[in-house]
């Protein structure tokens, strides 16, 4: 039996967690999806949920995606993360690989690259071989 994953989306821009959670209700039958508008509140959330994946935002107020990324790194080892940047670099990419495996998505981005980015990352986490659209 599969099992929903769960995926927050962090983002500071309101209209964009909107917009990208609205576009993956397509995919209702795989994913559970949750937003937060601040790396604080996502903190707070992944202390009060098992999260399968994060995607953030890099430069977000206060707690920035960077701060986020080591967050879950230490404390939900098992959670996957998607970075999304409109400022990617060389540089963000080489401190980001600093973490490991994580995926990468420059903005603007299509929904259907950050689908499949998505079902990339959790067909690798979850080792299910499932077909999904």
């Amino acid at each position: 039996m599969y099992c929903k994953k769960r995926i927050l989306i962090v983002d500071d821009e309101e209209d964009l967690t909107w917009s990208i959670s609205r576009k993956l209700l397509r995919d209702v039958d795989y994913f559970e999806i949750i937003c937060a508008n601040s790396g604080d509140r996502a903190l707070e959330m992944l202390s009060q949920n098992r999260i399968d994946l994060v995607v953030t935002d890099l430069r977000m107020p206060e707690v920035n995606g960077i701060q986020l990324l080591k967050e879950v790194k230490e404390n939900h080892p098992d959670t996957q993360i998607i970075v999304m940047t409109a400022y990617g670099s060389v540089d963000v990419k080489n401190i980001i690989q600093k973490y490991g495996d994580i995926g990468y998505i420059e903005k603007p981005f299509e929904i259907n690259d950050l689908r499949r980015l998505i079902q990339k990352v959790l067909e690798i986490s979850s080792g299910q071989q499932g077909e999904q659209q």
